[in-house]
């Protein structure tokens, strides 16, 4: 019998990216990793998808970010705009909740603050009494249209270098793992 393999595995950098033999750029320590804990059949998904929770955590982060430089959450940020792009600027917080994949109670919570700030109101639906729904006000209207411009800006950095059908390609490739997930083949 040998002796056990006692090397630390290589730290995870997540975005020291390399660019591989057919100009495609990959994570040096991810590949690295997958590799070394015997993942050689499934590096490609592992690496895709790596990559995929890589972006979208820093997309996450900035998002984080861009909100708090205004005062808010990304959740409060996301009910304001959800909100303002609605026609009737109000939806029920159940639908709210549902929208944003949260629970109901998360959703309170976060109508609470944004009420307390002045950003939105809470109605009853003149329709169904027992159904609250949350409008914004004049002044989250305020808020968000003075985000706008800020928000093109910083949207449009995460693009830059992106060609038109790069842009479709990649809205499709995320748009198919989300079928995939939804679909239930999560686990075959």
């Amino acid at each position: 019998m040998g002796k056990p393999d006692i090397r630390r595995p290589a730290p995870l950098t997540h975005g020291d990216l390399t660019v591989d033999g057919s100009g495609y750029l990959y994570d040096a320590a991810m590949r690295r990793a997958v590799v070394e804990s015997g993942g050689e059949g499934s590096v490609a998904v592992f690496e895709a998808l790596g990559a995929l929770r890589l972006a979208a955590k820093r997309i996450h982060d900035a998002m984080e970010r861009f909100a708090e430089g205004h005062g808010l959450s990304e959740s409060r940020l996301r009910v304001l705009t959800r909100l303002c792009h609605h026609p009737s600027r109000q939806l029920p917080l159940g639908a709210l909740a549902e929208g944003m994949d949260v629970t109901p109670r998360t959703m309170t919570d976060i109508i609470d603050v944004l009420e307390r700030d002045g950003l939105v109101k809470r109605v009853h639906d003149p329709a169904d009494r027992r159904s609250v729904q949350a409008v914004i006000t004049d002044t989250g209207l305020e808020l968000i249209n003075a985000m706008r411009r800020d928000a093109m800006e910083k949207q449009a950095a995460v693009a830059r270098g992106f060609t038109a059908d790069q842009l479709v390609q990649l809205r499709h490739l995320c748009l198919l793992v989300v079928q995939n997930l939804s679909s239930g083949q999560e686990g075959s």
